[in-house]
């Protein structure tokens, strides 16, 4: 059995309804489908989730909101007009149009989902099921226990069924809305629930790329990672996935795959658990950065053999309560590296401090630093891919600032000024994609 998640963008319109299920009809496997709110399209530039958040905000403000909620409804009655569907959707409408001036805020951004997932499971032929009714939250932890009970007894007797995304129900039967991009939080728990042998994530692209597409033209698909490079990669800058949408699937092992919508035959990536067998022999799987670090460098002599320095140190930093990104070390110095934006209003006072009350020799700073990270299984196991590299970023006159690789590391991140953070994702996919293993041998 498989669970099938379709983004905004795959329920935008009618066209894409029936692209959906075109999808469905192909495999008979696909029985539980979860759906966003109708996304953007040609013909209309703003998701319905973000129009429903504008009549919430005309509320507040004492605007006339009908406009707005008239543009949504006509949205959603043209889908079920061109589709011929036989649903009242009007009813729907006309409950959450009464309840404006009374419902909460997870209510009114939840109907997006909600709407769209009533007029799906009409089209399919499957059986709708409220969110809410089978997805409960205990304050903002998710019962997976009392949720399982209700999901089960309702999956035995419907097999087919739709639900909508983005939201579930806390125990007293409100509506409990999930971060943006929760349905995929969703379909992932629901995967987990139903114990499924797949996890489609349907969207408008054809799976992950091994490096930007705006740096790399023609950036090749990676056709299979595991979650673990899936999590080094999403940390460094890949906009795939929230952690929260990973977790439950990855628990269970539970093989998760990104599709295409709009080009089902395409293919995807499949994303695997890290116990199971690679089905490519890449070396390296992606590349992804991030640019606007600041390094706070100290240097003591062995300072490695003074603890009580870097206690001192690291009280001074967390007086300032901001987040250290890495800490790479040698044995006379440690370097600690921060988001710039984290850091910029408070770098001054954090090294005149450092510097007068921790007893270091010195404390250097370099700012505008770019990290680009390679992810790969392989570079645990064959460390000197790594210098080859820096070799490479080397003999293209790329001064890298820091390399940290830890030994169990699955990535290598390279330290580099904002200016080459372009050019070393360019060299390293050029240089290290495409010659393999022979020229990177270990």
């Amino acid at each position: 059995m498989k669970v099938a998640k379709f983004g905004g963008s795959s329920v935008a319109d009618a066209n894409q309804f029936r692209k959906v299920k075109n999808i469905i009809n192909s495999d008979s496997d696909r029985q539980v489908v979860v759906v966003s709110a109708a996304g953007k399209s040609s013909a209309e530039p703003v998701k319905v989730t973000d129009m429903l958040i504008k009549v919430e905000d005309a509320l507040k403000q004492g605007i006339d909101y009908q406009p707005i909620f008239g543009h949504i409804s006509a949205r959603i009655l043209k889908i079920r007009d061109d589709l011929n569907l036989d649903v009242n959707i009007e009813q729907d409408l006309d409950e959450i149009k009464s309840n404006l001036n009374e419902c909460s805020h997870d209510y009114l951004v939840s109907r997006g989902e909600y709407l769209t997932a009533k007029l799906m499971a009409n089209y399919l032929g499957y059986h709708f099921v409220d969110a809410k009714d089978i997805m409960i939250f205990d304050e903002d932890n998710f019962d997976y226990q009392e949720s399982a009970v209700r999901l089960n007894s309702i999956y035995e007797k419907y097999q087919q069924i739709v639900v909508p995304g983005f939201y579930g129900a806390n125990l007293d039967g409100s509506i409990h809305l999930m971060p943006r991009g929760g349905s995929d939080i969703s379909g992932s728990i629901l995967a987990k629930l139903l114990d499924a042998n797949l996890y489609e994530n349907w969207t408008d692209v054809s799976g992950i790329l091994m490096a930007d597409p705006r740096i790399v033209d023609h950036s090749k698909k990676i056709d299979v990672l595991t979650y673990d490079e899936l999590q080094e990669l999403t940390y460094m800058g890949f906009g795939v996935f929230q952690e929260e949408a990973v977790r439950p699937v990855r628990e269970k092992q539970i093989p998760t795959k990104i599709l295409n919508t709009n080009h089902p035959e395409e293919g995807g990536t499949l994303v695997v658990d890290s116990a199971d067998k690679r089905l490519d022999d890449q070396f390296i799987t992606g590349i992804a950065g991030k640019k606007n670090y600041t390094v706070i460098t100290i240097k003591k002599y062995q300072l490695n053999k003074h603890i009580e320095v870097l206690q001192k140190v690291l009280a001074v930093l967390q007086k300032f309560h901001i987040s250290i990104n890495y800490v790479p070390s040698g044995n006379d110095s440690f370097s600690f590296l921060f988001q710039q934006a984290d850091i910029s209003n408070k770098l001054e006072s954090i090294v005149l401090k450092l510097k007068n009350t921790c007893g270091l020799d010195s404390v250097e700073v370099n700012q505008d630093i770019a990290l680009v990270a390679a992810v790969s299984l392989e570079l645990s196991k064959r460390p000197a891919i790594a210098g080859k590299i820096l070799d490479y970023l080397d003999n293209s006159l790329i001064n890298v600032r820091l390399v940290i690789q830890e030994g169990s590391d699955i990535k290598v991140v390279f330290g580099v000024s904002n200016e080459d953070y372009e050019k070393t994702i360019a060299k390293i996919y050029r240089e290290a994609m495409f010659r393999g293993y022979r020229k990177i041998s270990a």
